[in-house]
């Protein structure tokens, strides 16, 4: 199974010298089998979090909205999250804070694009509104912006039909004609496109949002704060983690840490132009999120985002 190596890694953690594994302090992270969280697995296997004086336990925790549940009820110290599911949790007072940065929308290379036929084009809302878009599920970060592209081609989000359907099935959804177009990650739209019914027909973060945030960790409050210091140590590894992703993520040791991580074959990899992931967490970035999940009536007021935001996440 190619799911990071869980338990593997962690126990095969690089130890700098004069720190012995007994003397590693050990935090459970929550991550998923996707390129985004590459740096935690650099940073294990280098020994960046070694040299901080801890280990890094991670397993997958399953979407922000089965994460963030399974962090509160203390199954991890730490989980990956996304802007929506993390201030929906805050909106509904669960004691958790944005803990460190995983991905940001870059203009170029665009991870995430709607994709529809190479024959039709929808820039109007005449062109949208009674089509349908194909979406992993509603109440997420690809159903918001799904809905905010639409508006921000003069198209009514009301007047769309979003169905849900998983990433990998939607080049199908779009062959047999159940959906109009697709908001598609990597790999599934770089596949897509490659064949010449499909093209990409909106750059729906840049379109929206750009610089938008779409990942994040997340942690208690209760853990933020009994551990400081311990928070500190772990984005600090994780940010050399990230630093050798973004430098080497198109080598060949890259391209092979990429593949353990998401199971994905390197000569696929190699047909993608992977994303450069950042260092720090844009608070304005979420602040324009939550105005849009009001707008869409996924929340009933906007929470203090600026407390909501944990330091450590905003230093490099």
């Amino acid at each position: 199974m190619h799911l990071f190596r869980l338990g593997i890694v962690a126990g095969l953690v690089l130890v700098t010298a004069g720190a012995q594994a007994q003397d590693l302090v050990k935090i459970r992270v929550g991550i998923l089998p996707v390129i985004d969280f590459t740096p935690v697995i650099v940073a294990q296997e280098k020994g960046f979090f070694a040299e901080e004086g801890i280990e890094v336990d991670t397993s997958a925790s399953g979407g922000g909205s089965a994460s963030i549940p399974a962090l509160v009820g203390g199954a991890y110290d730490i989980v990956q999250g996304n802007p929506v599911s993390t201030i929906l949790a805050i909106n509904e007072d669960l004691p958790v804070q944005f803990a460190g940065p995983v991905q940001a929308m870059q203009e170029s290379p665009a991870p995430s694009q709607m994709v529809g036929f190479a024959n039709q084009n929808y820039d109007t809302a005449a062109d949208l509104e009674g089509k349908s878009i194909a979406v992993n599920s509603r109440n997420t970060v690809i159903w918001l912006y799904a809905r905010e592209w639409v508006r921000s081609r003069g198209g009514d989000p009301d007047k769309v039909n979003y169905r849900e359907v998983p990433f990998p099935q939607m080049p199908d959804a779009l062959l047999q004609g159940n959906v109009d177009a697709a908001f598609m990650v990597q790999p599934f739209k770089s596949a897509a496109i490659r064949d010449v019914k499909f093209k990409v027909i909106g750059d729906v973060f840049s379109e929206v949002q750009p610089g938008a945030v779409v990942g994040n960790y997340v942690t208690t409050k209760q853990f933020a704060s009994d551990n400081p210091e311990l928070l500190k140590k772990f984005l600090r590894g994780l940010r050399k983690g990230i630093a050798w992703y973004n430098k080497n993520k198109d080598t060949d040791e890259g391209l092979a840490t990429v593949s353990s991580l998401t199971g994905m074959k390197v000569e696929t990899l190699r047909q993608i132009e992977l994303p450069p992931l950042p260092t720090t967490i844009d608070p304005a970035q979420l602040q324009t999120t939550a105005k849009l999940m009001l707008a869409n009536g996924m929340i009933s007021a906007i929470p203090d985002i600026a407390a909501a935001v944990n330091p450590a996440a905003l230093a490099e």
